[in-house]
This record gives structure tokens, sequence and C-alpha cells, in this order.
């Protein structure tokens, strides 16, 4: 058996039914944008598993065990109803905030910050403004973003804030290492590893993502720790496209973060 944990990592955004009402209002953010519905049942399926969710910060990572982590990037709206609907099964997840919009029409207010920790729930950064090719920055604006947003967060908080996820997806050594640097202690990628890794003291965590079509059997699979290995290939074979074409994947980036026409979108 491993000598450390086993951590089985899943990635959310919107929750709603009114995409226009929380969010990025971006074409890039509908792939992402789940409804209520089938959110719950996601959960159902996940509550039919040995698995709990738990919290990253909960977990000692010197020992072995299965682990579940729930988590929701950027930091819309919908995050009270998503932490809302973890509650009632009294559980716990990790909401990741891209501190340049906070209280902005369609994202999170600083009292909502303060009532998702008041409920248990782990409130970490998403970046201050959300650069969506993370590793196209250098290394000093890399720490610009961790810090001016760790900082944002844990005076909302009134708490250290030392949680993390990477915006965009993308990675580089030079992004885990800025993590680390700007003094963060876990950050979430979008690779669905199940082992953890170690950069400069700060613990590098994988995540399944969930898009508009994950199939409640696929979340179940996952969540029974089954299935990572298929995603993993999938999402590397992803990365050698990417690789392959540059420009053809910046233009796609481009294309689908830009603002829908009257869309009330600033960054």
């Amino acid at each position: 058996m491993s000598a450390h944990p086993t951590i089985a990592g899943f990635g959310y955004h919107e929750i709603t039914d009114e995409p226009s009402a929380t969010g990025f209002q971006r074409p890039g953010a509908a792939p992402y944008t789940l409804t209520p519905r089938a959110f719950d049942d996601h959960l159902t399926q996940i509550a039919a598993t040995e698995a709990r969710p738990t919290r990253v910060t909960d977990i000692d990572f010197a020992r072995p065990g299965r682990f579940l982590v729930l988590t929701f990037d950027d930091g819309g709206k919908s995050a009270v109803y998503a932490g809302d609907a973890l509650a009632r099964r009294g559980w716990t997840g990790h909401f990741f905030i891209v501190s340049g919009l906070i209280g902005q029409r369609t994202f999170a207010t600083a009292s909502d910050l303060r009532y998702l920790a008041s409920c248990g729930h782990v409130v970490g950064t998403h970046s201050h403004t959300h650069p969506d090719i993370f590793p196209d920055l250098t290394p000093e604006r890399m720490l610009e973003e961790w810090r001016t947003s760790r900082d944002a967060i844990g005076e909302i908080l009134g708490a250290p804030c030392v949680t993390a996820s990477i915006p965009g997806g993308d990675i580089s050594r030079q992004v885990l290492e800025s993590a680390a640097g700007a003094g963060l202690r876990y950050l979430f990628t979008s690779e669905p590893w199940l082992s953890p890794r170690a950069v400069n003291g700060c613990h590098l965590l994988g995540r399944f993502c969930a898009r508009v079509g994950t199939s409640p059997a696929r979340i179940r699979e996952l969540a029974q720790f089954r299935g990572w290995t298929s995603a993993l290939v999938m999402r590397r074979l992803k990365r050698l496209a990417r690789a392959g074409l540059p420009l053809l994947y910046r233009h796609y980036v481009r294309r689908t973060t830009l603002a829908r026409p009257g869309a009330a979108f600033d960054d």
C-alpha cells in the first residue's frame, strides 16, 4: 500500500438553471455549467459509494488512505447554492475565487465568502484576474496573481488563504513553483491524478473536471477510484494536441473567453 494518500478530486464550476446570473458570461463557461438537477444526480452517485467528501486541509499527507474532495472554481454567485447543497448532506467543499471579480454582478460577494467559510467549506484562490493561459505569464506576474488574491481573500475571511486552483487548467513547472513561492500549501490542477505530488512544500492535487454531459455513472465510477487512468490518458492527449498547435490553441482560448455581447463581464 502507498505510504501517501490517494485523493479523488472533482472539479465543478457553476451550478444553475440561469447561466446569465452567475459566473463568467462567455462561451467557454457553458460546457462546465451544470443544472442543479444534474449536480444533484452526481452527488447522489457519490453518496452511494463508500467515499465521503472531506477538506484537503484535514488530510494527513504522511499517511495512506483514500479520500474524496469536491471543488468549485471561479466564485460565481452559484457558489452559495453549491455550498448549501453539500451542507444538506453534511459535506464540505472547496471554493476557489477570482478575487478581482468579488462582488461583481454575477460573482460572489465578500459576505458570501464569509458565509461559505462559516459553513465549514474551504475558500481559496483561483488567482486575481483569471489569466486564461497561466503558463504564458512571467514568473513575476504569476507570483503577483497568487499573492494579490491570497491577501484579498485572507483579509475578507480573517484567516490565511493557503489553498488554490489553477485558472485555465494549463500547467508548467513554473506555474507549480509560483504557487509554492506565494506560500500556498495546496494547489489543485486539472490533471486527473489520484496520487498527490509536492513542489517546495506545496501539495499538488489532481481533479476530474465535470462537464455538461458527464454522466452520473461516470462520477460514481470515479468516486469508487476506478477509471482514472483512462481520464489521465485523455487529458494528456489533449495537452499534446495543444503543444503541437500552440497558435491554434491560443486562438481558440481567445474566442471562447470573450464575453458575450451585452453581457456584464468586467475583468
